[in-house]
């Protein structure tokens, strides 16, 4: 894993996460393409929130704001990978339009659960100064304990990471290869 380690603070303190850069660690000039992910430890989950400066993006799935969207990453959208013991991982989505993703793996690229039925309540908003979207993820859906994290956003065609990926072409699934990470020492009592 690389050096680097990033720490998930307990609510209402969050770790903010830039994506402001491409994959694989190229500056990108366009700012509505500068976004965040940012993440916190609350009592009953994870919570996730991120978004872009862009008031403008793509098109919209053809579901209600608030519901899942499979293939949402064919959308405009910002990603969180949580990595727990032996590869496991669950990626989280959140769309620009207000919708949300949450896939789980034993590998990479290995699935083994869509969360199909999953309901989250999901905060969004829309307006001049781009989107925003944020969930609570139950602790429950999470593999235990936190090791590693990944932050990326798909929009506008461009692949942005807050850390770089290696490879030749943009894949967001090596855990191996994301900043380790942790939840604040206190945090663990609220979630067991």
């Amino acid at each position: 894993l690389p050096e680097m380690e990033w720490t998930v603070p307990h609510a209402p303190q969050e770790l903010r996460l830039s994506l402001d850069r491409a994959w694989n660690g190229d500056a990108v000039d366009d700012p509505r393409l500068h976004g965040f992910l940012a993440v916190s430890a609350g009592r009953a989950g994870l919570r996730v929130r991120g978004g872009l400066p862009d008031p403008t993006p793509g098109p919209a799935p053809e579901a209600p704001v608030g519901t899942r969207v499979a293939r949402l990453w064919e959308t405009d959208v910002v990603e969180l990978f949580w990595v727990g013991p032996g590869e496991r991982y669950v990626e989280i989505e959140l769309g620009a339009h207000g919708h949300f993703l949450v896939l789980a793996f034993r590998g990479p690229r290995e699935r083994v659960d869509d969360h199909a039925t999953l309901a989250l309540d999901v905060q969004h908003r829309q307006g001049d100064a781009g989107w925003e979207t944020g969930v609570e993820l139950p602790w429950a859906l999470l593999p235990q304990p936190l090791e590693a994290l990944g932050a990326f956003a798909l929009a506008r065609g461009a692949f942005l990471s807050a850390h770089p990926m290696p490879g030749r072409e943009p894949d967001f699934h090596q855990p191996a290869r994301f900043h380790r990470a942790r939840l604040e020492a206190r945090q663990a009592e609220t979630i067991r």
